[in-house]
């Protein structure tokens, strides 16, 4: 998957969660939930915003 294409998918809230554990960041996902919110997906600009990319 791309980049470009990466940004546009939707991911549910547990390949959001993978995802962000992969990551190993500060907070992780519980931090996650609080600046974005807790819904069932997430587009993939928000979780890659949200990792800094």
């Amino acid at each position: 998957m791309t980049y470009e294409e990466a940004i546009e998918a939707e991911v549910s809230r547990e390949e959001a969660r993978a995802e962000i554990a992969h990551h190993d960041t500060d907070g992780g996902f519980e931090q996650f939930l609080l600046d974005v919110g807790d819904r069932p997906s997430y587009s993939g600009a928000e979780v890659l915003g949200w990792l800094g990319y």
